[in-house]
């Protein structure tokens, strides 16, 4: 049995191609509001990996004209904690048990986050009763450059 997010996925998939992304932004905006404020935008969904965007509008810009740092945190913290949530049963609840980020340059434009799982841990996500993973999310911006190194710790546990 598949849970809320896979469900969500597989309907979604269902849609016509020209439909399906705007379909999965409108479903995880309503799902989860504060993804909807921040602007993040899903550009690919599967079980081993995840992107999305946030565009550079004035509302998650910083005082440099650039996307904010907390928009940054947002956008790598969706696509992990999401990614691994597709692939929960559905009595496991998913969470964040820490974020780290660094950031090492100033950035230029919209960002873009990618988050990958191995096979190993796709497994264990979906074998083990409780549990964490670690993910290095890429972060890059319009020109290509890394500004934040952010890695995510997504855990899960029993309902």
């Amino acid at each position: 049995m598949a849970n809320l997010i896979a469900s969500a996925l597989a309907r979604i998939e269902k849609l016509p191609k020209g439909l399906q992304n705007r379909a999965l932004n409108f479903a995880f905006g309503r799902a989860v509001p504060f993804v909807r404020t921040t602007g993040v935008h899903y550009d690919k969904v599967s079980a081993r990996e995840w992107r999305a965007h946030v565009p550079n509008k004035r509302r998650v810009q910083n005082h440099l004209q650039q996307v904010h740092a907390g928009a940054m945190i947002v956008l790598a913290e969706s696509v992990a904690v999401t990614m691994m949530g597709m692939s929960l049963p559905p009595e496991r609840l998913p969470l964040v048990k820490s974020l780290e980020a660094k950031f090492v340059r100033r950035s230029s434009g919209a960002i873009r986050a990618v988050a990958r799982l191995t096979e190993a841990q796709l497994d264990l996500i979906k074998t083990a009763p409780k549990g964490e993973v670690v993910i290095e999310v890429e972060i890059l911006d319009e020109t290509g450059e890394v500004p934040a190194v952010i890695t995510v710790v997504p855990a899960w546990t029993t309902r």
